[in-house]
Order: C-alpha cells, then structure tokens, then sequence
C-alpha cells in the first residue's frame, strides 16, 4: 500500500510539472488539490486545498509506515516466544496466534464447533507454543496497534479522495462564479397582500 501512495504520488507531481497547461482547472484540482484554484489566481483557496493534501498524505504514509514497522516487530517477537515459522503467514494466522495458546487449542475450539476449514495442519509450519501469558498478551497488544494504524491508513485515503473532489467542487464553483452577468432580487406583491421575494442569477454562457 505504502508503495502504491508513492506512485500515486509520482504520477500526480509528473502531471504538475510536466506542463500539461491545456486541461480545466476542474480536472487539474480532482488530480492535485488546489491546481485548479491556482489556475484561476486563486491563491489563498490553493494554498489551503495544498496544505490540506500534504497533511494528509504525509500522516498516510506515516500510519502505513509505523503499521508495516510494527507487523515486523511482533513477527519477531511470535518467533522468539511461540517458536513460529513466520513465512508466508495470512492476516488470520497472525490473528489466531494472540488468541490462542497454541496450535491446539485453537484447532479443539474449532473442532467443537465443526469448523473444520479453520483448523491448522500438524508439522506444515503452524504450529505455535506461548512461552508466557504475559508475551502472548504484549504480541497481541502490538497486532492490534499495527492493525489500528493500517484502518486509519485506510480512512486517511478517503478523506485524501475527497478533498480531490471538494478542490474540484470548490474550482466549479469558482468558475461558475466568474461567469455570473447579474444577480437580482425581484419583489412580488400578490393581490391578497401577501408577498414574495425571488433570486434571479443570469450566467455569461
């Protein structure tokens, strides 16, 4: 993932300095924030959606960087404590191993719960033995803190795709803004006294 962002990341600043000046400033804000702003001399609103995806990108590629530092470590620690073999372990292994003692009694629960497609195969790399409740519980404090930074990798994504989309929202509005003839009020007076006022916007298309 963190490999993916830096791609993303150098496709975006090949766009920004390649010289592509022909695109609209829509299109340029929903690929870089605030490109489009700057397009439009907007340059307060440009150096905000700028700041905005910085900071956001740099706390996405930290919390990916600190979970995938983090996995490392309590590998590490399930090798030193629970005698694993950690090569090409699933997400669900890693799981499995701060839940349980070891291997056997997590393929007894499964047994008794005839989940026969979760148990683990004697002698095939699964087996797992806790030298301590103590260091299962730390391993398990550590997977669970790698994973909490992945999630939050994840919804730093999200709120990095949208502020592509409000730059874009936020540079259609400015030019619509631009193309603004005149704005009018016009006051209704019914026969009954009652009244109404309407809000007249006419665009320059």
């Amino acid at each position: 993932m963190l490999k993916k962002t830096i791609l993303i990341l150098s496709l975006f600043a090949g766009i920004l300095f390649g010289g592509s000046t022909r695109l609209h400033p829509v299109v340029k804000s929903a690929l870089l924030p605030g490109w489009g702003e700057a397009a439009l001399q907007n340059s307060k609103r440009a150096r905000i959606f700028r700041l905005v995806e910085v900071s956001l990108v740099t706390a996405c590629i930290s919390a990916y960087t600190f979970s995938v530092h983090q996995a490392k470590q309590y590998e590490s620690f399930a090798v030193e404590h629970a005698g694993i073999d950690a090569r090409g372990k699933e997400h669900q292994y890693w799981v499995d191993l701060g839940n349980y003692s070891d291997m056997a009694s997590h393929n007894e629960e499964h047994l008794r719960f005839r989940e026969m497609e979760s148990l683990y195969a004697e002698n095939e790399g699964w087996n797992w033995t806790w030298d301590s409740k103590e260091n299962k519980s730390t391993f398990e404090t550590m997977r669970i803190r790698s994973d909490v930074l992945g999630m939050m990798g994840k919804f730093i994504i999200g709120s990095i795709v949208v502020n592509h989309i409000v730059s874009a929202i936020d540079v259609l509005y400015l030019t619509r803004l631009e193309k603004i003839e005149s704005i009018s009020l016009i006051p209704k007076i019914n026969p009954d006294g009652t009244g109404s006022l309407s809000f007249k916007v006419e665009f320059d298309l």
